[in-house]
């Protein structure tokens, strides 16, 4: 008899009686599904009428309905570790299933890098709901405004996903003011030793790619850059370089410079009001000079 391999819940199965017998099956064969079910014993005469007939509808009812967890569409195939890319579908298919009806997508270092430390699973649903994690998982609920954000731009070129990602336009805010706002936040992240450093460094490599036109790194990029940059003994100026590079490459209008004066202006504030973190701020302002000597 061939192998009953399927996910039923006997009291959902019970529970929807009515509507599948005697539509689908005979009074005696949903009797059949409860036995097996329940791991009782079938006569010789149960276990053929069951392989038979009973399996062979089951079959067919579940691969019309899992059909949908079964699409996977793989992006970056050629740097996802192979033993990874078998699993990763496997726990596709199966976060497909349990979130019917949701675009549910597997990425991050999972896929890339012999070294992670969760499963990245990213659910796109109507409402913003609470990430939670599961085992070696990490469920992330994403709305679909993400669609149109860099981080999204960014993963959908490495990952796998049940439903099949079309080219979306970046709506999200990006402009100097948002570039040079993350840089200060890396600063004072790198002069606390914070341990979100890498989330902000993140954002920002991406932001200074986005603004200078050029292509926007995937994750496996993404992590070499953010590893690149911290693993050195000086990962600030490496981050000024940055600065420097995007605010000429990104445009030298009216409001490139407006927007580095007022922050320039700021930072000779917060040296009057805490003249002892003066170093630190003159090493901060020190790109934004740059830009505006350069820009003349």
């Amino acid at each position: 008899m061939r192998q009953l391999n399927y996910h039923l819940d006997l009291k959902h199965l019970q529970k929807i009686k009515q509507d599948i017998v005697p539509v689908l099956f005979t009074e005696h064969q949903f009797g059949l599904i409860e036995k097996k079910l329940k791991k009782k014993s079938l006569t010789p005469s149960e276990k053929n009428e069951f392989s038979r007939t009973v399996s062979r509808k089951m079959k067919a009812v579940y691969a019309i309905m899992d059909h949908q967890g079964r699409d996977i569409y793989i992006y970056g195939k050629q740097k996802i570790i192979p033993s990874r890319l078998t699993l990763a579908k496997k726990y596709l298919q199966m976060f497909a299933r349990k979130f019917k009806n949701k675009h549910v997508l597997i990425s991050g270092s999972f896929l890339h890098s012999k070294i992670f430390d969760d499963i990245d699973i990213f659910i796109f649903s109507k409402y913003e709901k609470e990430d939670y994690k599961q085992g070696k998982f990490h469920i992330n609920y994403l709305t679909k405004d993400a669609y149109h954000s860099l981080f999204f731009a960014s993963m959908q070129k490495l990952c796998l996903s049940n439903q099949q990602i079309e080219e979306q336009l970046i709506t999200e805010k990006v402009d100097l003011d948002t570039f040079l706002s993350l840089y200060q936040e890396l600063g004072n992240d790198l002069e606390r030793n914070f341990l979100g450093v890498e989330k902000t460094l993140r954002v920002f490599l991406l932001q200074a790619a986005y603004i200078m036109m050029k292509p926007l790194p995937d994750s496996a990029e993404l992590r070499q850059e953010v590893k690149g940059i911290l693993n050195t003994k000086k990962p600030l100026e490496l981050i000024k370089k940055i600065v420097v590079g995007t605010a000429l490459l990104g445009g030298k209008d009216k409001n490139t410079l407006h927007s580095i004066k007022e922050l320039l202006g700021s930072y000779h504030e917060i040296m009057r009001e805490y003249p002892q973190h003066t170093a630190y701020y003159k090493e901060m302002m020190e790109p934004l000079n740059e830009v505006m000597a350069l820009a003349d």
